[in-house]
């Protein structure tokens, strides 16, 4: 019996004609399982891709309004549109994105973020569980404004070590800026001890580390919009043939001057400017160091290699020339007129470079652009502004010594003289 009932087990086991049925039978749900995951994992896949995608979008739109200074609320509603703009697959069950503004490495507010949601059931998981699957997505951009930087003083030299060179014990605190046109690794320089506060540093090329550790400047190294913001003007002209002499009257000894073309001149006594253009050709505006001088709406334009000396010392007091001088004296037009407005020293670009001095004193009073694209210039002493700000652009500039310029505007004014701007930036960072 017990053989049989042996016999009969081994035929069962040996037998293969069933086993594909209850392999099958087996099988079955793991490989419906398998093929319905694979199912809602490509479509939870391309419904993240897509809002993924849109929410990107949102938040770069967003970004974008807030550089361009846009109102606070359109930025948001300018998501949303984005977001929506994007979306296909999804569109009838997304939800409609959180738009907020937050915080980002180290800035204030100055990115958007925007955080989804989209929730339905998946073709497998759905039918088995009844539930439905959320897909939450986020994104987040960054924002810089658009900025334009002014400058007091520019140095327009495009290649020099040491563009702008200030040393030893020298106060400088212009408020309104320092940049150097050119590419040198350090455009920049400083020596000695100074005291420096112009709240900004920029150059095309580097900028010495003084700054970083003896300041809150902020330094911007290797700009690419620096520009020389007087390179497309022209200096005016008056041919008229005029010199230089001292008059006594009485007890007094000055000089009046009428506009026109001067082989140099060089004070020698109390000294008048009336008011129009003074060419010095070849040679030398020089004010000695006991004189007096004043002109108002006057400009000194410098040809053919003739260079500017101011003397400590002396009492000066010369204010740019207007735009209503240029109209009415030498029938400028309003547009051009306005261009030179304010303009003191103007050197003429064929002229050849050399080296002019500025050493002024508590009684200096020095309103104007002084601009020499082609000279270095020497700055030194103490100045004073009274209707203008003082402008200084030139091809290179030193201050050195006891230079002490404070104020290079008078209070509440402010330099408008764009040296480079920033277009907005927006970097999609997460």
């Amino acid at each position: 019996m017990i053989r049989r009932f042996a016999s009969t087990i081994a035929r069962l086991t040996s037998a293969r004609s069933g086993n594909v049925t209850i392999l099958m039978a087996i099988g079955a749900p793991v490989l419906i399982a398998a093929a319905g995951f694979g199912i809602d994992t490509a479509q939870w896949y391309m419904w993240k891709r897509e809002m993924q995608y849109a929410a990107d979008q949102a938040a770069i739109g967003a970004a974008w309004s807030m550089a361009k200074g846009i109102s606070k609320t359109a930025w948001s509603d300018h998501a949303k549109q984005e977001f929506a703009a994007n979306l296909a697959a999804t569109r009838n069950f997304a939800a409609l994105p959180t738009v907020t503004q937050v915080s980002y490495n180290g800035g204030t507010n100055n990115a958007i973020q925007v955080i989804a949601t989209a929730t339905r059931k998946l073709p497998f998981f759905g039918f088995v569980t009844g539930k439905a699957t959320t897909v939450r997505i986020g994104a987040q951009a960054s924002f810089a404004k658009g900025a334009t930087y002014t400058a007091c003083m520019i140095a327009t030299n495009g290649t020099a070590d040491g563009a702008i060179t200030i040393g030893g014990s020298a106060i400088l605190k212009s408020g309104c800026g320092l940049a150097a046109l050119s590419n040198s690794t350090n455009a920049i320089r400083v020596s000695g001890s100074p005291s420096i506060d112009v709240n900004y540093v920029m150059a095309a090329g580097g900028i010495d580390d003084w700054f970083n550790t003896n300041t809150d400047d902020v330094v911007r190294e290797y700009m690419t919009t620096l520009s020389d913001p007087f390179r497309a003007l022209t200096p005016p002209n008056d041919a008229t043939a005029q010199t230089y002499a001292c008059k006594k009257t009485g007890n007094t000894t000055q000089a009046t001057l009428n506009p026109g073309t001067y082989t140099s001149i060089s004070t020698a006594c109390t000294t008048f400017l009336n008011d129009g253009v003074y060419v010095i050709d070849g040679g030398q505006f020089s004010i000695r160091s006991q004189d007096v001088v004043t002109g108002n709406s006057v400009i000194i334009v410098l040809k053919n290699g003739a260079s500017l000396k101011l003397n400590g010392g002396s009492a000066i007091n010369l204010t740019g020339i207007s735009s209503n001088t240029l109209i009415q004296k030498y029938n400028y037009s309003a547009a051009n007129a306005a261009l030179l407005d304010g303009m003191l020293v103007f050197e003429d670009r064929n002229s050849v470079g050399s080296t002019s001095t500025m050493n002024g004193n508590s009684s200096s009073v020095i309103n104007g652009t002084v601009y020499l694209p082609k000279s270095t210039i020497n700055f030194g002493g103490t100045a004073r502004t009274t209707s203008r700000c003082l402008q200084i652009t030139a091809n290179m500039i030193s201050i050195q010594g006891n230079t002490n310029m404070s104020n290079f505007c008078p209070p509440g004014l402010t330099t408008t003289t764009s040296v480079g701007t920033d277009a907005p930036k927006v970097i999609l960072v997460s």
